[in-house]
């Protein structure tokens, strides 16, 4: 049998495969195509098989922008956390079965056993935050939902026949003007309309200990809001009407009072370019929405006009602690019960939602790699500590922490480590990370052509350039570990082209 006529055959058994879950194409144009991901050949092509066509197609890789694996859901989820983070931004899923002065083990169930230099890892994290993920994406649409004061139930689907463009939307103040939408692309959601108004929202998500955490990126002055533990409990409409005898309702730029509308009972944050807010929204039995503001102690946020921030909130809806942290830096803290304002602070009055809304006017905001998981209560991170000439290492008790140097992973999986007051051997089993001490780091590579990342669920991504496959595994050339053969069973999506420029994919067309 010839290498082609293998490859066919090999492509067409993955086909079959994935046959209950179409993949979806995107190309750098926009266009978009379902079937079937059939592996990757030589330079580099990707392989593709659709029902309609006789045989598998080849697209140069240089024209596809990403691959939706199985409707963004995985053939087999990663079953451990344990992952370490390379100072190149990738994050392998894996249990740790060695540490030494040159190199990191770790045994995978997609790769087998790694092999990583210790210079270039940046973090070990054997316990990430305590709890299982309950949510990681977005992979897929079709898994969140819309909501505006006039569609309280969730915007209707749009019209296909005549899709409402950003630039053409919203255009007018006036107040009967339809709702934007929130437009999904790849992994992330965009939000470009020149008028706020509409939340983007997935219900009964959160558990009762969460920690909810999302990348936020922005353009020209940040007015935003993120609402958790909420009910989504409706609010009787307000008697407003237009011209045409219908009801409406139009949120202004910064209008916190349209909030119960749009989450009902809950908490939100609301974060502007350089202060941070907290309200409670309640709805009373008689359908009657109010908001009640908070204290905050913290005045000093600096996120600037444009840019980009990772955004982690951990609530405990059972003592009522909320704590904020914004890229890894602690912000703010709150206890519901203690905040005078909230009279209810009953977790009975709230849920276990959570959503995102624009509040500024003509203010673009993009939301990717949301993680919703279960919180141990750990207040902190390593992160706080951590130095240039000390690793520092955090106990899953989320209150020890150790500043030294951490030595080998002795036969009884104990971590060794030097501190300036003694040694000490941590089992791996109670710690939550570990951080390197930064001037041991090597400097990341550039990206080069061709780059691919894979992601994983529930979490992990794997960067490299593709070399081969057949659509069930794949070969990569990773710039740190190597060749690497990785089966796609836990993969959810294939980025071609992947760019580390912050303005890599604002058009929403890609």
């Amino acid at each position: 049998m010839t290498r082609c006529a293998l490859i066919l055959w090999l492509s067409s058994f993955a086909c079959l495969l994935a046959e209950e879950r179409p993949d979806l194409l995107r190309f750098t144009n926009g266009d978009q195509l379902h079937g079937a991901f059939c592996g990757i050949k030589d330079g580099p092509q990707a392989i593709w098989q659709r029902d309609d066509v006789a045989l598998p197609v080849e697209f140069k890789t240089e024209s596809i922008r990403h691959i939706v694996l199985h409707g963004g859901r995985p053939l087999k989820s990663l079953e451990s956390l344990s992952n370490v983070t390379l100072v190149n931004g990738d994050r392998v899923p894996g249990l740790v079965t060695s540490i030494d002065d040159e190199q990191i083990t770790l045994e995978t169930i997609f790769a087998g056993v790694l092999r990583i230099p210790r210079t270039q890892v940046a973090i070990i994290s054997p316990n990430p935050l305590g709890g299982r993920v309950h949510y990681h994406g977005p992979f897929s649409e079709d898994e969140w939902k819309m909501k505006h004061s006039q569609f309280p139930d969730g915007l209707p689907p749009p019209d296909p026949e005549n899709p409402a463009k950003p630039e053409e939307d919203n255009e007018s103040d006036a107040p009967d003007s339809p709702p934007g939408r929130w437009l999904f692309s790849g992994s992330a959601w965009y939000w470009q309309h020149k008028r706020p108004g509409t939340a983007l929202v997935r219900e009964n998500a959160m558990p009762d200990r969460a920690v909810l955490s999302f990348d936020l990126a922005w353009k020209n002055r940040l007015n935003f809001a993120v609402a958790f533990n909420a009910d989504f409990a409706a609010v009787k409409a307000k008697d407003q009407e237009n011209h045409h005898g219908k009801k409406i309702r139009a949120m202004m730029p910064g209008d916190s009072s349209d909030l119960p509308h749009l989450f009902g009972n809950s908490y939100v944050l609301q974060l502007a370019s350089n202060y941070l807010m907290i309200f409670r929204t309640s709805v009373d039995k008689d359908g009657n929405g109010s908001v009640d503001r908070g204290q905050v102690n913290t005045n000093n946020l600096r996120l600037g006009e444009t840019g980009k921030a990772k955004v982690e909130i951990r609530s405990n809806r059972l003592s009522g602690g909320i704590s904020l942290f914004i890229n890894d830096e602690f912000v703010a803290q709150w206890s519901t019960k203690e905040l005078v304002e909230f009279e209810a602070a009953d977790i009975s009055k709230t849920g276990s939602g959570f959503g995102f809304v624009a509040q500024g006017s003509d203010s673009p905001i993009r939301i990717s790699d949301v993680v919703v998981s279960e919180w141990n209560g750990m207040p902190d991170s390593a992160r706080s500590l951590q130095v240039d000439d000390q690793d520092v290492v955090l106990m899953a008790n989320g209150t020890d922490r150790f500043a030294g140097k951490v030595g080998k992973l002795d036969d009884q999986n104990n971590v060794r480590f030097e501190g300036k007051h003694g040694n000490f051997q941590f089992p791996l089993n109670d710690v939550a990370e570990i951080r390197f001490a930064r001037e041991q780091q090597a400097v990341a590579v550039e990206t080069g052509a061709n780059n691919i990342i894979i992601r994983l669920a529930p979490i992990g991504a794997i960067s490299g350039i593709p070399v081969s496959g057949d659509g069930t595994t794949l070969e990569i050339l990773n710039p740190i570990m190597g060749e690497m053969n990785l089966s796609t069973a836990p993969a959810v999506m294939l980025e071609f082209n992947a760019s580390n420029q912050f303005i890599d994919s604002w058009d929403v067309d890609f």
